[in-house]
This record gives C-alpha cells, structure tokens and sequence, in this order.
C-alpha cells in the first residue's frame, strides 16, 4: 500500500434512518397488538362509554344564576359622621375643619357579610334547603342544618371585579329557586349589615350621649353654686370688663372641651397610636394651656390675675364661665346628636343591584359529551395497557416453554 495513502473511516449508519425503522417497528407492534386482542380492546371501550353515558345522564341537570351587585360609592361609617358633625358644630366656636381626619372608610369589606355563617343559615331556612337537598340522615337539626350549610357552598360562589363589582353565582337543581336565591343574599346581606352597622354607631352615640348627660348634670350644679354665690355676696352682674373676660374665657372652655369629646373619640375608635389622635391631642393641649395662660398669667383683665381678684368676684366668674360653657356646648350637641342618628340611616351601607339574578334557560352541569369523551378516553387506554400487559405475559411464556422443549430434543438425540 502507497505511505501517502490515507484510510477513510467507516461509514457509520445513518442515525435518523434507524430512529424511523425503530418508529414504524413500534407502529407496527401497536397494530398487530390491536389486532390480536381487538374484541378484548373493544369490549372494554364498549363497556366504559356505555357505563360512564348511563351515569352521565342519570346525573340530574344544575342551572346557575348569577347577580352583578355593587357597594356605595363611598359608605361613611357612623364614627366619620360624628366626627363630621362635631367639626361642623365647633365651626360656630371659631374653629374649622378637625385635623388629621382620616380620609378613607374604615369599614369592613363586604365579602365578610356575604360569607357570614348568618347569612347562609338565612337562605337555608328560607328556602327550607335541608328538605330541597334531601338531608334525611342527620342525627339532630344541628346537625342537619350543618349538612345542608356545607351543601350550600359548594353552590355558592362569590366574585369581585376589577370595578368593585360583586358577582354572586348560586347553582341548584331548580333554575328558578337559584334565581331566587341569587337575589335574596343581596337583601339578606343588606340587613346583615345595616344591622352591624346599628350597633357599631350605638357604641360611639352611646359614648357622646354619656358626655352630654355629664355636661347637662354638671350645668345644674353650676347654676345651683353661682345661684348661692350670688344669694350670699348679693352679686348679680359683674363690671364689664370681668363680663368681656368671663365671655372670652367660657369660648375658650368651650373649644377645649369639645375638642377633648373629639379626642376621646378618636382614642375609642383609633386608639392613641392613631394620627389623627396624636393631633387632635396637640390641639387640646394649645388649647388647655391658653385657657391655664388665661386664668393665671396677669394682663388677661388688667395687670393682674383673676386669683388675685377679690374672692366673691373670683367665685362669681368661675361659676359664670363653666355655666356658660354648659349652655354652649348643650346648644352645639343636641342638633348635631339628631343629625347624626339621621345621618345613621342614611349612610347604612347596602349593596345595589345592577342585574338581577334570572332563571337560567342552558344547564351548567353536567357536561355530558365530556364526560363520555373522558370516559371513551380513558377506557381505551386501560384497554390498550391489558392488551399490553396480556401480551407481555404470553411472550414471558413462550420464553419459559423453549428451553424445556429444546432440552427434551437434546435428551432424544443422546438416547440414540
């Protein structure tokens, strides 16, 4: 051989050729095995199609309806309308609106009614579902009630938009009673929450009220001291200028105990952690200190305090200043206390409909093609996994039968 002859390699075979040989070998090990076990194939088909449309259509039909709901455009809870009223109030005190004053609702959300355990218990008495879901096993009406509640979540499905929007579905075997339904947790959620709403604002009005009753108290008891002053040191009317300081320093009392009613409603509802308390706070301590400044520093009345007026002028104007503040206040709180248990009503929060629920012309459930589609499906591929395994065990025999067979063979010839 010539030294400048090189030596080509050998050509391998073509890997894509043998990857379609081993392809159409596969196909046709499938084929001859659909072949040989095709009535097997097929009667199990047969028999799980047939089974799976008996079922399917034994099921009975569920109809859904749904209900598009929204909230307020913006609710106001019952603090926000006393507070709201206190601020218009004390604008006749020469104050403007209360600082710090929060600007979103801290009201619950809706969804919290909606999935209240009150709420589904209402629609199954209303509805008598225990009956319409055939409960019959239950050991107690607890019990049954229980049943029915799981039962009716599993049908019921709540859905919040992008917009706000509620979208409550009820799904039920009678169209018209899931229509019915649909609708009628709008109004039972409604009252759940004009309920709720009622006894949180008792809460606050209670607290206002409890203040308003101290201060009338407390004004009875001013008019009986400044009466017996007045009996005693024969003092009916003060010079003007000690008239000019008793008004200025009942107006400032005045701002500083409504702002103090203010704060002690914030800290009830807010807590002292609150910003709109810590500055409804800073506002009473201005407050009481220019009251302090004016009752104790000299130059309020001339160059002199009122302490160190002569004693029966000091009692008369203490007793003057707090009756006048009573009388103030008293005159402040009592139409706003009125406007806002009216307010109350008004601002209750609810739920309005934009589309009712209506009977469902098409069932939701079954789907019936789908099921027989599935079960058609799934009955050919455990058709086709017997057929494999059926096979896979006849050759496991035939391999076991040709050793002995050719053993026997060997035996026979050595005999000869």
């Amino acid at each position: 051989m010539d030294a400048n002859t090189t030596t080509q390699p050998a050509v391998l075979p073509h890997t894509d050729s043998q990857r379609a040989r081993q392809d159409d070998t596969e196909l046709v090990r499938l084929f001859q095995l659909v072949r040989r076990y095709r009535r097997m194939i097929a009667l199990v088909i047969a028999l799980g199609t047939l089974s799976a449309t008996v079922v399917a259509f034994m099921l009975p039909n569920e109809y859904s309806s749904t209900v598009n709901a929204v909230p307020p455009k913006r609710p106001q809870t019952g603090l926000e309308s006393v507070v709201s009223g206190l601020s218009s109030a004390l604008r006749d005190f020469g104050l403007t609106r209360l600082g710090g004053a929060r600007t979103s609702s801290g009201g619950y959300d809706f969804i919290v009614v909606l999935q209240s355990r009150s709420l589904l218990d209402s629609l199954i008495e209303r509805f008598d579902l225990v009956k319409a879901y055939e409960i019959t096993d239950a050991r107690s009406p607890d019990s049954a009630r229980a049943l029915a509640r799981k039962e009716l979540l599993d049908r019921y499905e709540i859905e919040t938009d992008a917009a706000g929007n509620y979208l409550i579905t009820i799904t039920d075997r009678d169209r018209y009673r899931a229509a019915a339904m649909a609708n009628a947790v709008i109004e039972i959620a409604n009252n759940i929450a004009r309920e709720l709403d009622a006894r949180e604002n008792q809460v606050f009005l209670a607290g206002i009220q409890q203040r308003l009753d101290a201060a009338l108290a407390r004004m009875d008891a001013l008019a009986d001291s400044l009466e017996a002053v007045s009996r005693k040191t024969l003092m009916y009317s003060p010079l003007e200028q000690a008239r000019a300081a008793a008004s200025a320093i009942a107006e400032a009392k005045a701002q500083l105990l409504s702002q103090e009613i203010v704060l002690g409603v914030l800290q009830e509802r807010y807590g002292d952690d609150d910003p709109a308390t810590q500055q409804q706070r800073r506002v009473v301590e201005s407050l009481r200190q220019k009251v302090q400044d004016a009752e104790n520093r000299p130059g309020f009345v001339g160059n002199f305090s009122l302490r160190e007026t002569p004693r029966a002028a000091y009692d008369y104007l203490k007793y003057y200043t707090e009756l006048e503040t009573m009388m103030k206040l008293k005159a402040a709180m009592l139409p706003t206390l009125e406007e806002v248990r009216t307010s109350i009503v008004r601002n209750s929060p609810s739920l309005y409909v934009i589309d009712p629920a209506l009977p469902a012309i098409k069932k939701s459930s079954p789907r019936r093609s789908l099921i027989i589609g599935g079960a058609f499906i799934a009955s050919t591929i455990l058709a086709l996994l017997i057929a494999l395994v059926m096979d896979t065990l006849r050759n496991v025999r035939e391999q076991l039968d040709r050793p002995s067979s050719f053993t026997v063979r060997e035996h026979g010839a050595s005999g000869q």
